[in-house]
């Protein structure tokens, strides 16, 4: 599918401008459930932003599966994950000596929270999106697998509408306190100083943007290859049904094993998986 860079930028800037207004009316919102549900808001549309710079960048594919997860909220909480880590990490190295930031000869490893967010992403929600089995691992655990089943949207859920109990009675009502407000608050001002310009805000975390860039465009990539050279293994099988082939395709995924980095993303949900 075509897209024209100017329409993304111009759609980058248009998500950003309704994200900060949300948070302009999130921290004005008289109360403060709201607020927060707001400022929920604000942080799906500034990633919204990140994903169509990513397409701009050539770094995502503009497909229909890919323009559809901007209206999936799993999807969007899922690459704040992403974002928060890039954000906390370009801020990291920021602070560090000069000396000691140019002389950097750490293993570049993604972190297993944003592996697994990025794999999520890929191998089950667009697969999802696109109508084709999703692709699922045990290890896909964790922070992204809470945010995938919709933790994060439950929560602006729950501070916007009334719960009904099964026996007709009110399970929850709109709650939020001042110190919820504040850390959703920051969250969405950390994702807003952060999405639209990513190369430029990934300054002090150039390489780990690249790695992550250069892992993300694999995984989407399309194998301009024939279907007899497509990444397929055949498995023998002593059975088999005469006139049929059965394979086992091939799949990019991120690396979940790899060691946390020095910042650590925001666990504030339960932490079943």
């Amino acid at each position: 599918m075509v897209v024209d860079s100017k329409n993304l930028q111009q759609s980058i800037e248009a998500c950003i401008r309704n994200g900060k207004q949300l948070l302009e009316d999130a921290e004005w919102a008289h109360q403060r459930s709201t607020g927060v549900a707001l400022a929920m808001l604000a942080q799906e549309e500034f990633a919204k932003a990140f994903v169509l710079a990513l397409v701009r960048d050539e770094i995502l594919p503009w497909t229909q599966e890919v323009r559809r997860s901007l209206r999936v909220h799993e999807c969007k909480h899922l690459v704040t994950i992403i974002m928060e880590w890039l954000s906390l990490v370009n801020e990291f190295r920021s602070h560090q000596p000069l000396e000691e930031f140019l002389l950097r000869d750490d293993l570049l490893q993604l972190p297993r929270d944003v592996s697994i967010a990025m794999n999520i992403y890929r191998h089950e929600m667009i697969e999802r999106i696109g109508g084709r089995d999703a692709n699922h691992y045990p290890e896909w655990g964790g922070l992204a697998r809470r945010v995938a089943k919709g933790k994060r949207d439950q929560k602006k859920q729950a501070a916007l509408y009334v719960d009904i109990r099964d026996d007709g009675g009110v399970a929850s009502e709109p709650t939020g306190s001042d110190e919820d407000l504040k850390k959703e608050f920051d969250y969405a001002e950390k994702l807003k100083d952060f999405s639209g310009d990513v190369n430029r805000n990934c300054i002090f975390a150039s390489r780990e943007f690249e790695l992550f860039a250069s892992v993300f465009r694999e995984m989407f990539a399309e194998s301009p290859e024939p279907p007899e050279h497509m990444p397929f293994v055949t498995e023998d099988f002593p059975d088999g049904i005469p006139g049929i082939t059965l394979v086992k395709s091939t799949i990019c995924i991120a690396n979940v094993e790899a060691a946390p980095e020095p910042a650590t993303l925001s666990r504030d949900e339960p932490q079943e998986d």
